[in-house]
């Protein structure tokens, strides 16, 4: 029987049975534990957030009737507890500003981003 590298991925497994959409949650779990970054964070803002795992994060560490999380991407995600979810790009001033009306006058404590550009693999193309 052949199995795809993700499914041999213990960060792959371990995610799925925790109910993660992606094992980049990790990535947020481990950064926070190392230096508790979100510690005190009441309204945060998750740009480039599809699927939605560091949503997920924020959203068990924060607690979702505590603040107010807002999710940003490009593409439509499913719904997170806790989470609101803006479809919009982030270079925009018009998706910069409807984040901000969501925070009704407040700030947000944290901003994270695990966005990365789609990329084809040929470098002189990328550049």
């Amino acid at each position: 029987m052949k199995y795809s590298k993700d499914k041999r991925d213990i960060f792959y497994r371990r995610a799925k049975e925790l109910g993660y959409r992606a094992r980049s949650a990790f990535k947020l779990l481990q950064i926070d534990k190392a230096f508790n970054l979100l510690d005190g964070v009441i309204n945060a803002v998750d740009l480039c957030a599809a699927p939605g795992s560091w949503s997920q994060v924020l959203s068990n560490r924060i607690g979702p009737n505590n603040g107010r999380i807002v999710a940003v991407d490009l593409q439509e995600m499913s719904p997170i507890d806790g989470v609101t979810q803006l479809q919009g790009d982030i270079t925009r001033r018009s998706t910069a500003d409807a984040i901000i009306s969501l925070f009704e006058g407040n700030l947000a404590d944290i901003v994270v981003c695990d966005g990365a550009p789609d990329v084809t693999g040929m470098h002189d193309i990328d550049e």
